[in-house]
């Protein structure tokens, strides 16, 4: 069986996302209004980070049993902490330092490229207690398929 490249740049991209200062002391993959939503939250920490997979596009069938794919993952920043609007883009700013060049990084055989998509900070609404700003990155890779 092939390696899974999403499941490896999933776990790169979480143990690279663990020096941002405050939140990558908790770097998960998850459903972030799973979370967020859940009765009980008192489980997690006040700041914290979730990747969130989405969409993947395939780009290109390449002779030798390989596809060059897209997949597009949302990095998101929590909070619960009052001053959400600072504590959030110092997330956004440590993300963008952990992730840093065309690869963010990565040093997976087969990553291509990765490129950062339009932000969108999300503060906590009416009777919520969460901030967010949601981060998506869209990865570029070779898949095996043999």
């Amino acid at each position: 069986m092939p390696t899974d490249m999403q499941s490896e740049i999933i776990a790169e991209l979480i143990k690279r996302l663990g020096v941002v200062e405050s939140f990558g002391a908790e770097v998960i993959e998850d459903n972030v209004l799973r979370v967020i939503d859940a009765e009980d939250t008192s489980g997690l920490r006040d700041d914290f980070i979730i990747v969130q997979p989405g969409q993947t596009e395939e780009v290109e069938r390449q002779a030798g049993g390989s596809v060059r794919e897209a997949v597009t993952l949302n990095i998101t920043a929590i909070t619960r902490r009052r001053s959400a609007g600072a504590l959030l883009r110092d997330a956004r700013l440590g993300i963008k330092c952990a992730l840093p060049g065309p690869k963010a990084g990565l040093a997976i055989q087969g990553v291509q490229k990765v490129a950062f998509l339009p932000e969108t900070p999300m503060p906590a609404g009416e009777g919520r207690r969460w901030a967010c700003y949601v981060m998506p990155i869209q990865v570029t890779y070779v898949q095996p398929l043999k």
